[in-house]
């Protein structure tokens, strides 16, 4: 089996990614670790934790980082909600997360197991690069580090020039962009294509009526409120999800490689220069199966 390490600001749309991997067969979670980014560091590990309750899972849960590594810890509460379950909640899980802190998990682990520690960063970076801060020996130790941030080459979603996770910590996605380790990267601009639900996806989860699809449903409702308004379209956009999806199986997924620096300041704070370059560490998802997602989706809802 594979040994995954999730990094997550759980939130609407990391809820369902966690539960696709908690429900994959080929997947042993060893860690969930919690950041603050969609919601503060206290809410994310109680959404991960009943993520993991509802799945009937018992997966250890590490609080990381409160706050990003140079500057003041902005939510999206707007979109999520206070809770940053679409605000269905209150959700009260009965386990508590572990002692340890999520970085030094992080490190134990992959030193545990050497180029055995497949990493999902679904969040902001910043337990990530404090790893590779506090512990660089780690970087080639891990066996792959998928991301879900950036824009690629489309437009932002916090900002016209930046996705939600690399605005709120640029410099920790810098610090890890920029580290010797290989990284696939699926980007903002791609979910807008592959990974979104529509009317017609929202009535086919609709027929699954488990419990754990009712409860992906329903926490989105805050989300499609806010897209009905600004966009007028009855859509959201499911990044964590796809990046799942990818990492689940991406034998349907093309990559370029690419070299990537963030801006780290000003207007454009947290946007992803891109280099496109043969010998770049970066693998950039520019093509994702939608026929996969969405089997991926509905088979872990079932």
């Amino acid at each position: 089996m594979r040994k995954i390490i999730i990094d997550t600001d759980t939130a609407t749309d990391d809820a369902v990614a966690i539960i696709m991997a908690l429900k994959n067969k080929s997947f042993n979670i060893m860690a969930i670790t919690t950041v603050a980014g969609n919601v503060d560091l206290n809410q994310a590990t109680s959404n991960a934790l009943y993520t993991c309750e509802i799945c009937d899972k018992f997966v250890p849960v590490y609080k990381g980082e409160s706050h990003p590594l140079k500057r003041k810890l902005e939510t999206s509460k707007f979109f999520h909600g206070k809770d940053g379950l679409g605000d269905t909640g209150p959700y009260e899980p009965s386990k508590k997360a572990e002692a340890e802190n999520a970085t030094n998990q992080i490190i134990s682990l992959i030193n545990k197991y050497p180029n055995e520690i497949e990493i999902i960063a679904i969040g902001p970076l910043t337990n990530i690069a404090k790893v590779f801060k506090y512990e660089p020996s780690v970087i080639k130790k891990i066996k792959s580090l998928y991301i879900m941030g950036g824009i690629g080459v489309g437009k932002g979603n916090i900002t016209e020039h930046a996705e939600f996770n690399f605005w709120v910590d640029p410099d920790a996605a810098d610090i890890v962009l920029n580290s010797e380790i290989n990284i696939k990267m699926i980007a903002w601009d791609t979910t807008q294509i592959y990974g979104y639900l529509n009317k017609k996806n929202f009535e086919d989860l609709e027929k699954i009526n488990t419990t754990l699809s009712r409860f992906a449903i329903n926490i989105q409702k805050k989300g499609l409120e806010y897209y009905k308004i600004k966009y007028n379209e009855h859509k959201i956009d499911l990044a964590d999800p796809l990046a799942m999806a990818v990492m689940i199986d991406d034998d349907d997924t093309n990559y370029r490689r690419c070299n990537i620096k963030i801006i780290l300041d000003g207007e454009e704070r947290g946007k992803d220069i891109i280099s496109f370059n043969k010998n770049g560490n970066i693998k950039l998802a520019t093509h994702v199966s939608r026929t996969n997602f969405l089997n991926t989706l509905k088979k872990s809802l079932a």
